[in-house]
């Protein structure tokens, strides 16, 4: 079984690209737990709520994986915790850390930010942001040395180079 990772910085088009390849491939996929996490809040996340919602979103993770036939489409994965919890609140979590380091995943597709911004309140910084952390998205990705194929283009060009990407390794 595939572990498909969309990766990226906000509003880069995961969420909609992570749909249109499940429905493609007839296989699960798994949200954004933080999403989820931040509507039931009273206020802003602080730095208390990073090991809910990573506890979260590696169970979202699990739960795709354990419906799946071939492959699981993930809608981002562990890493995008590591890398907010030090972008947002300059702190890491060792236990994170080994979650990611201790699973397999199969290949990562860069959404680029190449599509207009779009506000999302509660989840959405600013377009600035944006290009800063797709820097620190695509950074981490190569120092780590996780291969990654870069998603770019309206949403046919992406939804057609993310299949091929896909195809390569199935």
């Amino acid at each position: 079984m595939k572990r498909i990772v969309l990766t990226g910085a906000e509003s880069t088009g995961k969420s909609t690209l992570a749909r249109a390849l499940a429905a493609h491939y007839g296989e699960p996929w798994s949200a954004e737990y933080v999403r989820r996490y931040v509507d039931t809040l009273e206020g802003e996340l602080q730095a208390k709520d990073l090991e809910p919602i990573a506890r979260g979103q590696l169970s979202l993770e699990n739960d795709g994986a354990a419906q799946a036939q071939r492959l699981v489409l993930h809608d981002t994965n562990i890493l995008s915790s590591i890398i907010y919890a030090q972008y947002y609140f300059d702190t890491t979590i060792d236990w994170v850390n080994d979650a990611f380091l201790q699973r397999d995943y199969s290949l990562y597709l860069l959404c680029m930010p190449d599509i207009p911004w779009t506000a999302d309140a509660g989840q959405r910084e600013s377009p600035e942001a944006r290009a800063t952390l797709h820097d620190i998205f695509k950074d981490s990705l190569d120092i780590l040395q996780i291969p990654y194929v870069e998603i770019y283009g309206n949403s046919e060009a992406r939804q057609a180079q993310a299949v091929r990407a896909i195809d390569a390794i199935l």
